[in-house]
């Protein structure tokens, strides 16, 4: 609806998967904070999911607030490419809120470095740990280690 500025989402006979409803009130979440189409889309699929993180109320200090959301986009968006790589999501910081779409695991792992970011703790560290991760995880004899040390 224009006028309000609303969206329904509705069923149909020929609808079969009732999960479908959850995954498109997370469609018109990533529509309102202005994820593009094409990759709002990819949220229907059932190994894709979507999380948005809010980053506002975790620094007081309006300055220190930019100035990490900054940190966390790096140099020409350096930082969050390497992210996004690391943890196959699709990342996006605007305004207050960053929306993350991608598998699970790799939702927590870039919820993690966002979280620890807003916290004075560089994305750089994080982005270490998972390439070293993911180093280990290709190799056979480790690959059912535990890493936490």
């Amino acid at each position: 609806n224009l006028i309000e500025g609303s969206m329904t989402v509705k069923t149909t006979r020929k609808t079969w998967d009732p999960y479908v409803i959850l995954k498109s009130r997370d469609l018109v979440k990533l529509l309102a904070r202005s994820v593009p189409v094409q990759q709002a889309f990819k949220v229907l699929s059932d190994d894709v999911h979507c999380d948005i993180i809010k980053i506002s109320g975790m620094v007081r200090n309006k300055d220190r607030f930019v100035k990490r959301r900054q940190r966390l986009i790096g140099p020409n968006g350096s930082t969050l490419k390497a992210l996004e790589l690391l943890t196959k999501c699709y990342i996006l910081v605007q305004g207050n809120t960053v929306s993350v779409m991608g598998s699970f695991q790799g939702l927590k792992q870039a919820r993690k470095v966002i979280v620890d970011c807003m916290n004075n703790i560089h994305p750089i560290y994080n982005i270490k740990t998972l390439m070293i991760k993911r180093e280990l995880a290709k190799d056979e004899q480790l690959k059912d280690e535990n890493w936490d040390r």
